[in-house]
């Protein structure tokens, strides 16, 4: 019975792993500056923070239901001028 040889990577994809690991221990989203994540950790922390997330969520979900409403019209519209069509064949 023959012993299967264990995986060596070379030196280049060791050096090649240990870069990529460095470069996402030093990534973040959106490139932040401390003091950048300092000021969002204040406003996090801020009384007003939630009612501030609360008023942007509500009007985000106003505009959705406009535009789901004047989606739903459309699609009536369109099922209500289908059904004449097919009615006139």
């Amino acid at each position: 019975m023959s012993q299967s040889k264990s995986y060596q990577p070379t030196p280049e994809q060791i050096e090649r792993w240990k870069r990529i690991d460095e470069l996402e221990h030093g990534a973040t989203v959106g490139f932040s500056t401390p003091e950048q994540d300092d000021k969002n950790v204040k406003e996090f922390l801020e009384n007003d923070y939630i009612e501030t997330q609360l008023k942007r969520l509500r009007a985000h979900r106003k505009k959705l239901i406009e535009k789901l409403k004047w989606t739903e019209d459309y699609e009536d519209l369109l099922l209500k001028e289908k059904e004449k069509r097919n009615q006139q064949k």
